[in-house]
């Protein structure tokens, strides 16, 4: 078992321990009829927890015990050790021995909650039922067993329909006797970023590393990143932008911080190092302690952690949304069903950006932090979560998964037995219930027709064929780049604009595939001059049909204001058919077409003066008529600017 400090995961044995310091200061109970030598000797154990030196404690209080065993506030502090070590079994048994005495009832609640977080769900019920009949209970402890009361229901229910679950570890090209936790991956699925921790004599060493999988699939040795990233400080809890390009991290006790850990981000460059790290500021850092970073898909959300401090009982995920000028708005508590009065930590969102996976243990759960799943809302809140199950979940600690792109792999760290010491990453098959629809990318350029110059900051659109909705709005980058993460198995339409160019649209199936090998598009605007031509490529007719369908108003729309941004510019528009059927049918079908756009502009505004159309039937053709995709491409409406 972990706990997390700072940004790192550390064994609760020797870190949580630290609880201690709130602990001992409220551990004042009377010890009425106790030698001057056991109250000396239990003052001696609890001095010896303020010195992080818990094994010693336990043996001082072994020794009281030995000659007192009727010393109640001796158990309940052998009890609470074993506890915020994660040894739920031993506290247990000395929570028991308190209880025996006689004089200690109100340890139910503690021997309650070390029941539950050991899976044993019928004694923590039991235990907690009992803890609320004694009445006069502080009204935080109240609530905290009846969660647990209702936890235990539910883990009794839910074991009883176990998930499929058979995690895999990575191997030892990536894992070792370290620690390695907090994965994220890239769209594309081919490069594995994770953190690393190794104890470096009394030091604690976070860096990241990565791993790129093979042509077989398979997961490369790792290696540290390369660049001004990785430190002789703590970097951890990091996550990876979608095309592999950005990383966003938590950064503690640094100079440059706002409180005691902050995000930080950090850019790759062409040659493949990564930029100094770079505060993102106080409207996401505060004097509080923010980490467990998460990027969305699109880039333009940063989901986080923020908690008063490592070890809060309360830790909620809050946004901010990037702006036009590349600052980030005021970070809020995302709205929804998510965030309790508990603890919610290490968000992820799904490379659909519609499904929110994260822990908690403020949930119907099985004990410690477990993994959920929330899909956002039509009104952006985040729904009920839904638990990923067991044996997934369990009565430990659940933290740190990502999916892959194929909605199917989760990849988590864990410290089970069978591994290589410490936390290894692990890879498993999400249960069908909650697997992912999968999804694909497309990456591309957009380049000036005649320069093959790259231009930068022009407008891009990705709309959906199948529900007619925007489902992308994006900027080229300053290389002219561009990478859009969609749903596969759908067609889309895409459109890119720019200031003194044509538009250019396209249409584009994305298949199954596509999920791990990306569709390249290089776009080439042309400049707004005299007999500019542009096709365009998402004007739709039914078969022997010139009724422009309803899939076809977005096109006509970006037609339309290319003419009212341009009010001295004229278009010819020209129809065209493939070599199906006779030349005066298709003619006539031609002309007929592109007369249907003419009158769908003029009705829209236009003054007909502008615009004239012909068919050109299939005396022009782009491609092939020997096959059906070359015939497709001949069927087409073009306009050519007149006039400007």
């Amino acid at each position: 078992m972990e706990y997390f400090v700072a940004n790192a995961q550390v064994p609760k044995y020797s870190m949580r321990i630290y609880l201690f310091a709130l602990l001992l200061s409220t551990f004042s109970f009377a010890a009425c009829g106790q030698s001057k030598s056991v109250l000396k000797n239990f003052q001696n154990a609890k001095n010896q927890l303020r010195e992080n030196q818990p094994e010693k404690a336990v043996i001082t209080l072994d020794k009281i015990l030995k000659k007192d065993p009727s010393f109640a506030q001796g158990w309940i502090l052998r009890g609470d050790i074993f506890f915020h070590a994660g040894d739920y079994r031993h506290a247990i048994s000395s929570y028991q021995s308190a209880l025996q005495t006689g004089k200690a009832n109100y340890v139910l609640f503690n021997l309650g909650e070390s029941y539950f977080l050991n899976g044993d769900y019928e004694k923590a019920e039991k235990a907690m039922n009992n803890y609320l009949e004694l009445g006069r209970t502080a009204e935080r402890a109240r609530e905290k067993a009846q969660q647990i009361i209702a936890n235990s229901r539910f883990a009794k229910k839910a074991i009883l329909d176990p998930q499929p679950f058979n995690p895999l570890n990575l191997g030892e090209g990536i894992n070792d006797a370290g620690h390695q936790y907090f994965p994220s991956i890239s769209a594309d699925n081919s490069t594995l970023v994770f953190t690393e921790r190794q104890v470096e004599g009394d030091r604690l060493d976070e860096d990241f590393f990565q791993s790129i999988r093979d042509s077989q699939g398979l997961w490369t040795p790792k290696r540290r990143l390369q660049g001004r990233l990785n430190t002789p400080l703590n970097e951890g809890a990091q996550s990876l932008s979608a095309d592999g390009n950005t990383l966003y991290f938590a950064g503690c006790s640094r100079i440059d911080g706002f409180g005691s850990c902050d995000i930080y981000i950090s850019e790759k460059a062409p040659s493949g190092d990564w930029s100094q790290p770079r505060n993102l500021g106080e409207n996401i850092n505060s004097s509080a302690w923010e980490s467990m970073p998460c990027i969305s898909p699109d880039g333009k959300t940063l989901y986080f952690v923020r908690g008063k401090d490592s070890r809060s009982s309360v830790m909620t995920i809050m946004y901010s949304e990037k702006k036009a000028n590349g600052s980030w708005s005021s970070a809020q508590p995302i709205p929804g069903k998510v965030n309790t009065p508990y603890r919610e930590t290490t968000p992820f969102v799904y490379f659909d950006n519609q499904h929110l996976f994260f822990a908690s243990d403020g949930h119907p759960g099985f004990g410690d932090l477990d993994f959920f799943v929330s899909k956002r809302n039509p009104d952006g809140t985040w729904g009920e979560p839904k638990n990923l199950g067991y044996p997934i979940n369990s009565a430990g600690e659940e933290s740190s998964l990502v999916i892959s792109p194929d909605g199917i792999t989760g990849y988590f760290a864990s410290d089970r037995p069978e591994g290589f010491g410490g936390l290894d990453l692990y890879s498993f098959d999400l249960p069908p219930t909650v697997q992912r629809s999968s999804v694909a990318f497309v990456r591309g350029m957009i380049r000036d027709a005649q320069t093959k110059k790259p231009i930068v900051e022009s407008t891009l659109e990705v709309v959906s064929l199948l529900s007619g909705d925007t489902v992308w709005n994006l900027q080229s980058d300053d290389n002219g780049g561009f990478f859009i993460i969609l749903p596969a198995r759908q067609n889309y339409a895409l459109s890119a604009d720019k200031t003194g160019y044509m538009f250019h649209s396209e249409n584009f199936a994305l298949e199954e595939e596509s999920a791990s090998t990306p569709k390249e598009l290089i776009i080439d605007l042309q400049p707004l001059q005299a007999n500019a031509s542009l096709i365009l490529k998402n004007i739709f007719f039914d078969y022997d049909s010139y009724e422009l369908k309803a899939e076809s108003t977005t096109e006509l729309n970006r037609l339309l204001r290319l003419l009212n941004d341009n009010p001295s510019m004229g278009l010819k528009i020209i129809g065209h058919t493939d070599n199906q059927g006779t030349s005066v049918y298709n003619d006539r079908l031609s002309a007929n077409r592109a007369e249907s756009v003419k009158n769908h502009l003029i009705k829209q505004g236009i003054n007909s003066k502008r615009l004239t159309s012909v068919g050109q039937g299939s005396r022009n053709p782009i491609a092939d008529n020997n096959s059906e995709q070359g015939r497709a491409l001949n069927r087409r409406i073009e306009v050519v600017i007149q006039n400007n």
